[in-house]
């Protein structure tokens, strides 16, 4: 927005320099990013945020400067005018995106140069003169912010106003000499056959005044300024006008604005008004109120203000003032529909008294003791362990594209879409951390690292709600050892033995392990994790149809998901020291053959249940599968640990407990010992 000094100072005697007025105007929030001379005047380039629509004007401006410097504020004169009782033409088919209209008939016009103080005002602020009836609009729509158009009445066909959606198909020339080709979601101007004007944005060139017009048509209106907004950015088109009109203009001042053109074109053109109408679909505004108190408002900005300096200031700004001296009731004005509360007005003395001119001071800090979260304390835990396993931590977006849910083989996974996403690689909130991780192992690919131990501590968005979990992803080969120049590939244990060892630092007892359902597993190598009934996570090599799909190169691909919202409800174990036994230990080398669909872990639950008076530990030596296995089974061997803390034990009571744990090895898992 640009502010020519010379205008500011036919609405107020500020009587402040040039720099000192851009100073006093930044801290009252608008900030004056330039001060250029345009020959005898100084014009400022000043950034008005979106929600002071108000402001985009001179008249605008002078207000807020009359409050900042205590100034009287020179009202706008209106041209006493008689106004016709013959009406114009306009029918208003669109009632939502056209809140009023405001149409006059002017005859007799004599078209010529405007008068210099207008040239002069409109070429400070970059608007080139074109002739008195355009430059009275811009003169308007710069000085009052009512952005105003005139036809070449004589160019309407029918001599009649539509306001109506643009049909499919239909075209325009615009004022720049381009032909736009419109459609139902833009609002044009039309007349009895075409559109003349794409409403709020630009006339067109077929009714366009020129040096042979003679009478003209007026436009002052309010369009919706989403609408607005919508259309100039699918036409690629914008305008001074549009600036205004997407960002809303005042309603009430439709036909002020309109009337104050009129007495000019009345004055300069010696021309005469003929038709008048006044569409309006919202007869009254109803102005936001709410009560102040001044103590309050004080404290608020830790600083003194007095009853009567807020009275002026708002005031000043126009809004409406009453009630006693520390109470008031303050009633906002037409034009500010950015006030939304009381706070406001608070911001509103703020930004006149001046941002720089209200006094610092520290805040009060009181110590207080707060308690470490539970949960932000199991993730650092967490962090901790992972990072000292050789892990690296990564952080990625939950936003997903409909391809990477595709491609990970989730399509019945209940997913959320985004309703308005700013791209389609934004378009869905992810239902696992997988597809994240994935994307981040096919970049690490990509520049030749493989060999990957990545985790994540993040959240996902199933069907039943958000939830944070933890992520684990292996590939490639195992830690490489100085020692060794054996290279051996990461497999399904090393993850395990790291979720493992997650679950026993925390202080949680081992998860139950059963099949996992999920089709972005392995069949042979899956496994979902279950405290009793309630499943916590699964762990797996990955498809490798879903590793085709991301384009990794490698069948070798382990993944683990664990959620956290199950173990925050958890009460981990309180790890107690206990004394090591001061006897003996006897081992006993178990082999056995079993189906491959049981896991060890069910071998070992079973194993501790039955010999829980004297078993201290099952220790796992080797899985063999081979020619003297039968089909369908795998060897096992482990070692049983039995150890007293009282005594020695001896062979007589070893045995019967042996031989009860190979025997329920038998009965319930269908064991061969070998």
């Amino acid at each position: 927005m640009k502010l020519s000094l010379n205008w500011l100072k036919c609405f107020v005697a500020h009587g402040l320099s040039a720099e000192k007025l851009a100073h006093r105007l930044t801290m009252a929030g608008h900030e004056v990013k330039n001060i250029d001379t345009v020959e005898d005047d100084l014009v400022f380039e000043i950034e008005i945020t979106p929600n002071r629509p108000d402001c985009l004007n001179t008249l605008g401006l002078a207000r807020e400067v009359s409050a900042i410097v205590n100034k009287p504020l020179k009202s706008l004169k209106d041209k006493a005018l008689k106004l016709p009782k013959a009406m114009c033409d306009v029918t208003i088919e669109d009632k939502a995106a056209c809140l009023r209209y405001v149409g006059a008939v002017v005859k007799h016009i004599q078209i010529g140069a405007a008068p210099e103080f207008i040239k002069q005002k409109l070429q400070a602020l970059g608007s080139r003169p074109v002739n008195n009836i355009v430059d009275i609009t811009n003169y308007g729509l710069f000085e009052n912010g009512q952005p105003l158009h005139a036809f070449d009445y004589d160019k309407l066909i029918g001599g009649k106003i539509v306001v109506r959606r643009a049909k499919a198909g239909e075209k325009i020339v615009t004022l720049d000499g381009v032909e736009r080709e419109l459609n139902p979601a833009i609002l044009v101007i039309a007349d009895a056959q075409r559109p003349v004007a794409i409403a709020g944005i630009m006339g067109g060139a077929a009714t366009e005044v020129t040096d042979k017009t003679q009478r003209i048509l007026l436009e002052s209106a309010y369009f919706d300024p989403v609408l607005i907004r919508r259309a100039g950015r699918a036409l690629g088109l914008t305008s001074d006008s549009a600036y205004r009109f997407e960002r809303g203009v005042d309603l009430a001042n439709v036909d002020r604005a309109a009337k104050v053109a009129l007495g000019r074109i009345v004055e300069l053109t010696g021309g005469a008004i003929v038709n008048y109408r006044d569409v309006c679909f919202k007869k009254t505004v109803v102005q936001k109120s709410f009560t102040i108190n001044a103590t309050q408002m004080s404290h608020f900005l830790g600083t003194k203000v007095s009853a009567m300096q807020i009275k002026k200031i708002l005031k000043k700004l126009e809004f409406k003032v009453s009630g006693a001296s520390d109470q008031m009731s303050v009633s906002a004005p037409s034009f500010r529909n950015d006030i939304k509360g009381a706070i406001d007005l608070s911001e509103e003395i703020a930004r006149v008294i001046g941002y720089d001119r209200l006094p610092s001071s520290l805040p009060q800090i009181k110590p207080s003791a707060i308690a470490p979260s539970p949960q932000f304390q199991m993730k650092r835990k967490l962090r901790r362990l992972l990072t000292g396993q050789g892990f690296d931590e990564v952080i990625s977006y939950p936003l997903i594209s409909q391809g990477a849910i595709k491609k990970t083989k989730m399509e019945n996974f209940s997913t959320s879409k985004i309703k308005n996403p700013l791209s389609l690689d934004q378009e869905y909130m992810r239902p696992s951390l997988l597809t994240s991780l994935l994307a981040v192992v096919g970049l690490n690919f990509n520049r030749g690292q493989k060999n990957l131990r990545l985790f994540e501590l993040g959240k996902i968005y199933p069907a039943d709600g958000e939830k944070e979990v933890l992520g684990v992803i292996l590939s490639g080969q195992r830690l490489s050892s100085w020692q060794s120049n054996k290279k051996e590939a990461v497999d399904f244990y090393d993850l395990k033995g790291s979720v493992s060892r997650v679950f026993e630092a925390l202080g949680f007892d081992l998860p139950g392990v059963i099949s996992a359902t999920e089709d972005i597993y392995s069949k042979e190598q899956n496994a979902q994790l279950c405290f009793g009934q309630q499943v916590i996570g699964s762990l797996g090599k990955i498809n490798k149809d879903i590793l085709r799909n991301w384009e990794l190169k490698t069948d070798d691909v382990y993944f683990a998901q664990i959620n956290l919202q199950v173990l925050y409800n958890i009460q981990p174990q309180v790890k107690r020291f206990a004394a090591l036994s001061g006897f003996p230990s006897i081992t006993r080398d178990v082999s056995i053959a079993v189906k491959q669909s049981v896991p060890f872990a069910q071998v070992e639950a079973l194993a501790q249940a039955v010999g829980a008076k004297y078993l201290t530990n099952v220790h796992f030596l080797e899985q063999y599968l081979g020619e003297k296995i039968a089909a369908g089974q795998k060897g096992l061997v482990f070692s049983l640990v039995y150890q007293s803390s009282e005594r020695t034990l001896t062979e007589a009571e070893i045995a019967p407990l042996h031989e009860a744990i190979l025997q329920r090895l038998q009965q319930d898992l269908g064991a061969a010992i070998r």
